[in-house]
């Protein structure tokens, strides 16, 4: 089985998405989903998928009570099947065990592990890229057991290769994609976001509407040097998914936002995904924002709390706004971790889903004007 990670609370989502992408057999697990372990899904899952965050191929699972545990099973592994010492390493781990105090320990054990194995058979060793490594390695433990994986993402998943910069407390793309499944959000809304800052809703939404693939945009991933990859594969699954590709329609997508830096990056970002003829961004507080078109849908995620100084008057015209300029809109979704700031527009609270942002407990609010 391999295991698809995704972010607190998206769990069911990610395991509905990849049904919709034909996967079978899945179960839910913790942050994440199982699934079959076949080229077929590892290509599927890295690129197709705009929730999952990573996709692991497990390569061990032990019983580890101590260190000397972890270091000889780390040794066990067949390394040379996956890497050699032309290859660069990165080792993340998330560790919960009563001797082993610091994850960045544990990592340090196996990566002396993969080490020692490639040294002896080849006379040298891997060297360590944490920033861009060409082999990245997962070690989870919790509750004494150990699972060893390859990460065939490499990169986590969020990164789908456009976004040059998001600004402070930028939004994760797989965030915002989830917020417009959540949404229902299609091709035949007219969307608004009046807070887009460098761009992640509108740049997610064009592409779920125009069937861009999440991860059209990225160069590298980890299962480039599995084992059994071959390069004519992927290539013909790629081009598949890639031929599914339509036209974006014009001014169905827009954004607005006060700040002239955040507008600045967010064009270059429609420019870098070619977007930019079709998204309408326009550069005004939400106060003074017009849009040409009537929208169905609001989706945002003003600026608030720890994250953002958020003064309430942009939640009291925000509110304003859902009422005088969307009306056709039969509601509106609002990313934020203060429900004060929520009661400040005045609108109906309909729902309220639980989600994390940056590490902060936030609320996604669906709103009726």
């Amino acid at each position: 089985m391999i295991f698809i990670t995704c972010a607190d609370h998206l769990e069911t989502l990610l395991k509905q998405e990849l049904s919709a992408l034909g996967m079978v057999d899945l179960r839910l697990g913790y942050r994440g989903i199982y699934a079959p372990n076949t080229l077929e899904n590892i290509f599927k899952v890295n690129y197709l998928s705009r929730l999952a965050t990573r996709v692991l191929l497990p390569l061990a699972q032990f019983s580890c009570p101590d260190t000397e545990t972890l270091y000889n099973e780390a040794k066990k592994i067949p390394w040379l099947d996956y890497l050699d010492e032309t290859k660069t390493i990165a080792i993340d781990a998330n560790i919960k065990h009563p001797q082993i105090r610091h994850s960045l320990y544990g990592a340090q054990l196996v990566k002396d592990a993969i080490c020692d194995v490639i040294r002896e058979k080849n006379g040298n060793r891997p060297s360590v890229d944490v920033k861009n490594p060409d082999v990245q390695i997962n070690v989870f433990i919790q509750n004494k057991r150990a699972v060893i994986s390859i990460d065939t993402s490499g990169a986590p998943l969020y990164k789908r290769g456009w976004k040059e910069t998001s600004g402070e407390a930028g939004l994760p793309e797989t965030l915002a994609a989830a917020i417009l499944m959540h949404a229902n959000y299609s091709k035949d809304e007219v969307l608004c976001d009046p807070f887009c800052g460098a761009g992640t809703f509108l740049i997610e939404a064009a592409m779920m509407a125009s069937q861009t693939p999440a991860g059209y945009f990225r160069k590298k991933w980890g299962f480039l040097h599995l084992p059994d990859f071959k390069a004519e594969e992927w290539e013909a699954f790629k081009n598949h998914y890639d031929q599914k590709r339509i036209p974006l329609e014009s001014q169905k997508i827009i954004g607005s936002d006060s700040d002239a830096v955040s507008v600045r990056i967010c064009k270059e970002h429609l420019r870098k995904t070619d977007f930019e003829k079709e998204v309408l961004l326009i550069h005004t507080p939400v106060s003074k924002f017009s849009p040409p078109r009537s929208p169905t849908l609001l989706i945002t995620d003003p600026p608030f709390g720890k994250r953002l100084h958020a003064p309430p008057h942009i939640y009291e015209d925000l509110g304003r706004f859902l009422k005088t300029k969307c009306p056709v809109a039969p509601w509106g979704y609002l990313l934020t971790s203060s429900y004060h700031l929520v009661k400040a527009t005045k609108c109906t609270v309909l729902s309220e889903l639980p989600l994390k942002h940056g590490g902060l407990d936030v609320t996604l609010y669906q709103l009726k004007s």
